[in-house]
């Protein structure tokens, strides 16, 4: 899936920039642990690039971060160990929108934009056709 006029906004979430100016999108998925998010990644059959949709971001996700095109994390600052590991792996980060496991849906498409300290999550889901 890309961006096109089948995608319709939803929310925007405002976290805290893991990496400045970085900027990603893709397809939304949703974890609660790194043993979910692994397993979960290997169910997916197509070559979509992925956001990881999680509570917080510590080394035991390293793995998963370096695997995808982005993550937002309910917790985290820019001095937060998400932060750390975003940076080392080189993967646009949205740390700490308070909700973000709550608010985003499995199959939403995310765009990441980091500016500075402040990064964004824009949130979309698919026209549905009549």
């Amino acid at each position: 899936m890309t961006p096109n006029s089948d995608l319709i906004q939803k929310f925007e979430l405002q976290g805290w920039a893991a990496n400045s100016s970085h900027r990603s999108e893709g397809v939304a998925f949703i974890a609660q642990d790194p043993a979910t998010a692994r397993e979960r990644l290997n169910l997916f059959t197509d070559d979509s690039p992925r956001i990881l949709i999680c509570p917080l971001l510590d080394w035991s996700w390293s793995d998963i971060a370096n695997k995808v095109a982005g993550v937002v994390t309910d917790h985290g600052t820019r001095v937060s160990r998400g932060s750390e590991v975003s940076g080392i792996v080189q993967v646009a980060a949205v740390l700490g929108t308070r909700t973000a496991t709550k608010m985003i849906n499995d199959g939403d498409y995310v765009k990441i934009i980091c500016e500075g300290n402040d990064a964004l999550a824009k949130v979309f889901e698919k026209a549905k056709r009549e």
